[in-house]
């Protein structure tokens, strides 16, 4: 039966409730007054701010016009022939204004630019016009008049700025030019959405407002108001005012304060409750303060082991990066070095070897770009190529990799279809190439006599290619209690220090992910000392472009006359790429730094530039920054062994026209040139 609590135990909570709840109302009227003067604080020193910007600027469009007449003035009237000229470039250059006319002595309008939408001014005698007495008061102070907000003979409102011009001794006329300021305020005010503006002349009329003002709807003391002189000597003032641009402006601020409020009636409670329970349950203080204490304990040791698994997954990840992109720069290198063997006479009894290392080489570097993906499969951010292929071609591709290191084991791999099939798909060759590799080397690890047998079969489903492999092999099998981890993390079949096969527990994994990415299936069935068998099912979109009949295409086109910069601080690269462009006709010239090639881009006529990200002194972004300065038309393709879409981006974004991996092959630089280079006459 639960005790209940005496009226001595509850006095003391009671009244330190009390004391709090007053603490929490007399502190969140102080709130609500601050987040008040704050928000009117905020509101006078924008409104300031932008009052400045706006009068500078007009400031600065009356003395573009002021710098027109003293040109006249300066020259004795001579500079008037360069009038339309100059007055188009102040139209240019200043969005502010509409048009520049001028008025002879006799107030009559003689010239207007520009004319289009204006003809109907040109003539116009202003001497009855309201603003004369105006333009002549000025004309004898010499100063510069502005009219009020004005409606235009031509159509439309502007205001009117008159800049006298005198020369020999005599009046000449005014420079006047007809001024609105709508397009330079809204970019003046393009990021200030939670407020609205309004701008008045001294008649009261609204020449300018931003974000629909309702100054009657709003508290004065919200209204940050202010004045600025546009004409000393008519006395003319225009009114700035900011103010909220919404009624609510107060509510979202409000809300923060009763959240506050809530939150402080709810610590007041749970303040009193806990004096409570600590004055009714003190004697068990003890057994919970030890209980506390053990709990600190393990929520620091769990945070250190947190710490010390995601420095280890980073580290991880650095060093997977950093092998890559290693890994990447000398195979592009032996890749390079294979294509230009091709292209050359060469033993035919050398050519299949040389087949076999331009498809292990590929392989290599396939394999290469799936390591990088590791981590991405992990955290859901797999992306997928879209190469056009055939899944069987593919599939034969890996068999004769692979079926020289079974013969050497006195193996055999045999692959057995169904019929010859042709459909091309399209798919990510590199994933599904991985999947085969994989379940294909673990077969041949785990297999001492007999071989392996490959089923392939293949249907047409809709529109999309339905692909079943089944791969057996003669291996030692895998127990029936290690069957369901097989395509666990780091799980082995052998383990201890006696198992024979090395490995690290990963490519079965890896595989299991991809097939999962891809929307397919993958089982296995075994039985020790027989055999284990992978069945594998996936679904391909079918293509319908042939890619033989651009190849042919592309081939016709003759490049022999085009120059080209090659920039790499890597010997080796530029002799492979330098080959590669000699196969096709065109000649290039090499520098090994930035600042070389800048140079080297300044004094000749190249038509297009590989130039390679990271190099000393002066790295390829920062040259190809440089080169934009005086070069917008020369074709830049950057070069990396980098593969992020982050670094890809940075590329383009300083004005590279394309990015290209290392490493090249020859029927990439085939297909893509063309397009930067052409033959010369």
């Amino acid at each position: 039966m639960p005790l209940k609590p005496s009226k001595r135990e509850l006095i003391f909570p009671l009244a330190v409730f009390s004391v709090f709840i007053a603490i929490v109302f007399v502190l969140w009227n102080n709130s609500l007054d601050t987040q008040k003067a704050n928000y009117i604080r905020e509101i006078e020193n924008t409104g300031s701010l932008r009052a400045k910007e706006f009068f500078s600027l007009v400031k600065y469009n009356i003395k573009s016009l002021e710098n027109l007449r003293q040109r006249i003035e300066m020259t004795n009237g001579s500079y008037f022939e360069y009038w339309e000229k100059d007055a188009g470039l102040i139209l240019e250059q200043n969005p502010s204004f509409r048009f520049v006319e001028w008025l002879d002595s006799s107030m009559v309008i003689q010239k207007v630019t520009p004319l289009d939408g204006n003809r109907a001014a040109v003539g116009l005698d202003l001497t009855q016009h309201p603003r004369y007495p105006e333009w002549k008061k000025h004309v004898l102070d010499s100063s510069t008049n502005i009219s009020p907000w004005t409606k235009l003979h031509q159509g439309g409102s502007a205001f009117l700025v008159d800049a006298p011009v005198y020369f020999d001794n005599s009046f000449k006329g005014s420079v006047t030019a007809g001024m609105d300021f709508t397009s330079p305020f809204d970019e003046l005010v393009a990021d200030l959405d939670k407020f609205a503006i309004l701008v008045k002349d001294e008649r009261g009329t609204v020449f300018y407002s931003k974000n629909n003002p309702r100054t009657s709807e709003i508290e004065k003391e919200f209204i940050f108001t202010t004045t600025f002189e546009v004409d000393a000597l008519d006395g003319q003032k225009w009114t700035f005012s900011l103010m909220p641009s919404h009624l609510d402006f107060l509510a979202e601020r409000k809300e923060s304060t009763y959240i506050y409020l809530a939150f402080g009636l709810l610590l007041s409670f749970l303040t009193s409750s806990l004096i409570y329970f600590y004055r009714y349950s003190r004697k068990k203080n003890k057994y919970l303060n030890d209980a506390n204490l053990k709990l600190q304990d393990l929520n620091t040791s769990l945070k250190r082991e947190q710490l010390r698994a995601e420095k280890a997954s980073k580290s991880k990840t650095e060093f997977i990066s950093n092998m890559s992109h290693e890994i990447r720069t000398p195979l592009n290198a032996i890749i390079g070095f294979i294509e230009v063997l091709k292209l050359s006479e060469i033993q035919n009894s050398l050519q299949e070897y040389l087949s076999l290392m331009d498809i292990s080489s590929k392989k290599l570097l396939l394999l290469v770009n799936d390591i990088l993906e590791i981590d991405k499969i992990e955290s859901g951010k797999t992306t997928f190529r879209t190469d056009t292929f055939s899944p069987l071609e593919e599939l034969k591709n890996i068999i004769r990799i692979y079926k020289r290191t079974a013969e050497e084991k006195g193996l055999y791999i045999d692959l057995e279809t169904g019929g010859e099939y042709q459909t091309e798909t399209i798919g990510d060759i590199g994933k599904y190439g991985q999947i085969i590799t994989n379940i294909l080397r673990n077969s041949l690890k785990f297999t001492e006599k007999g071989g392996i047998t490959i089923l392939y079969e293949e249907n047409i489903i809709d529109d999309a290619l339905s692909i079943n492999i089944t791969i057996k092999d003669t291996g030692i099998g895998i127990p029936n209690d290690k069957l369901k981890t097989i395509f666990d993390r780091f799980t082995q079949v052998e383990a201890g220090k006696a198992k024979r096969h090395e490995g690290s527990g990963l490519g079965l994994y890896i595989t299991y992910k991809l097939v999962e990415l891809l929307d397919g299936k993958i089982d296995v069935t075994s039985q020790e000392n027989i055999g284990t068998e992978f069945q594998l099912s996936l679904n391909f979109p079918i293509s319908d472009i042939n890619d033989t009949t651009n190849s042919v295409g592309q081939e016709l086109i003759d490049l022999s006359g085009c120059k080209v910069l090659i920039v790499d601080d890597n010997r080796v690269n530029v002799m492979v790429l330098k080959k590669t462009l000699e196969n096709l006709g065109v000649h290039s010239d090499s520098a090994c730094n930035g600042i070389e090639a800048v140079e080297a881009i300044k004094q000749n006529d190249y038509h297009l530039v590989f130039m390679d990200i990271h190099m000393p002194k002066m790295d390829g972004l920062s040259a190809t920054k440089e080169v934009r300065k005086f070069n917008q038309n020369i074709g830049i393709i950057g070069l990396s062994a980098d593969v992020t879409k982050e670094a890809i981006d940075e590329a383009k974004n300083v004005g590279m026209n394309d990015y290209f991996t290392k490493p090249i092959s020859f029927d990439k630089l085939r297909r893509h040139l063309p397009n930067y280079l052409f033959k010369i006459s």
